[in-house]
């Protein structure tokens, strides 16, 4: 399946021009960095610590991009793109692996702005093959990646599934072989409605599981578009972000990035191509198949902390921005210190690892990759790597205590 069609629906091609002649506009003063209101002194400290990672032998090599204020204040490339043979380049096109899942539920926002879902919708009211669907209570944490037993004589789920549990990971689907064998989005969502849910959606909370194909299958349905279709037209062509891609192969050979993996202590690349998730390629996995840069992962997060617009271009309303970034769990913890909104990770407390950051702060990581946008300061953080194993915190961490709150004067 050719994943990047050239888009001819008509209202994509208004979209797409407008946002392009906005981004040619605000390229410019963007990358010239005015007006961020940082200090340059404690930004030059940044490319110093992340090369003192990886000259410990602690990664291969990483971008980081500082924003303020929705301007670029430092980008640095330091380490390697490929180990002792090509130096990392700050254009790199990085595995997003799991930073693809809040494209998903922008795409459920977007469907939401334009009033043809609401998040508290069964999700059986638009999939009808979800009715009545049944609780495994018992085996519930033996049964992930595997089959279930028959559903007969299971209790009927107390609350049905709703669009909100898609995406705050309380959905309560279990990754099965009979989904993971599906050949389409929509098989998918149809094989998870078969399967009995782990718990009562909403009571406990796990991370991955299939929500997030159902949501996907959603927005097929009430577009008119593949996922994949949607996410170009909608979301990647508005806001200008021309280096993000879906398949490995559609990257320029110069800017892709192997794996790296430690072998004898020493990093050492290897190709690690597409996820299989999706169907074993058959199809785009929307949770974790999405490549991009240091650059255009500014834009995506901009987007948020503009409320929804960047360029001139609305993407989402600013109710919906709030909703996506917002604890949506009640009494469900991520960890201590984070809970989850609608596919990002939400800052509660400002304490340990995200200390440094505001509460409120959102952000996702993925495949060594770490992003954080900081509302209360309108900051964005942004460290990308290509590494598989070790400590990929290492980098955000050295960036985060790079800056302190006093280099950001009002």
């Amino acid at each position: 399946m050719k994943l990047r069609i050239v888009i001819t629906f008509a209202i994509a091609v208004a979209l797409c021009s407008t946002a392009l002649r906005a981004q040619k506009d605000n390229t410019a003063a963007n990358v010239s960095g005015r007006g961020h209101g940082m200090d340059d002194k404690v930004l030059s400290q940044i490319p110093k610590k992340l090369q003192a990672i990886v000259d410990r032998g602690q990664s291969s090599g990483m971008v980081s991009l500082v924003a303020r204020n929705g301007k670029i204040a430092s980008i640095d490339a330091v380490g390697w793109q490929v180990m002792d043979k090509e130096p990392m380049q700050a254009t790199a096109v990085f595995r997003c692996a799991s930073m693809s899942k809040p494209f998903v539920a922008a795409s459920i926002m977007m469907l939401v702005d334009e009033g043809k879902l609401k998040l508290d919708d069964f999700v059986e009211k638009h999939i009808p093959e979800f009715k009545e669907q049944k609780v495994d209570n018992i085996n519930r944490y033996k049964v992930k990646f595997r089959g279930f037993r028959s559903s007969d004589g299971l209790p009927t789920a107390k609350h049905p599934l709703t669009i909100r549990n898609l995406l705050n990971h309380t959905d309560a689907l279990p990754v099965t072989s009979s989904t993971k064998a599906a050949r389409t989005i929509k098989a998918r969502a149809l094989a998870c409605a078969r399967n009995p849910l782990m718990w009562e959606p909403g009571s406990k909370s796990l991370y991955g599981g299939e929500g997030l194909h159902v949501a996907a299958y959603l927005v097929e349905k009430y577009s008119g578009m593949p996922y994949s279709v949607f996410v170009q037209a909608r979301i990647l062509d508005p806001l200008g972000m021309k280096s993000t891609y879906f398949t490995y192969k559609d990257i320029p050979p110069n800017l892709r990035l192997p794996g790296h993996r430690k072998s004898k202590n020493k990093w050492e690349p290897f190709f690690k191509g597409d996820p299989k998730i999706g169907g074993s390629g058959r199809y785009f996995a929307v949770d974790a198949g999405l490549y991009s840069t240091a650059w255009d992962m500014f834009l995506w997060h901009q987007m948020f902390l503009n409320g929804g617009e960047y360029g001139g271009v609305r993407l989402l309303s600013g109710n919906s921005v709030k909703e996506m970034i917002r604890k949506q769990t009640g009494d469900v913890q991520l960890s201590e210190n984070l809970v989850w909104g609608l596919t990002w990770k939400v800052v509660d407390k400002s304490q340990g690892s995200v200390a440094l950051l505001s509460k409120g702060s959102f952000g996702k990581g993925g495949a060594g990759n770490t992003i954080w946008a900081d509302p209360e300061t309108n900051t964005i953080y942004i460290v990308m790597q290509n590494i598989s194993g070790g400590d990929n915190t290492l980098g955000m961490q050295a960036v985060l205590q790079s800056i302190v709150k006093a280099s950001m004067p009002k």
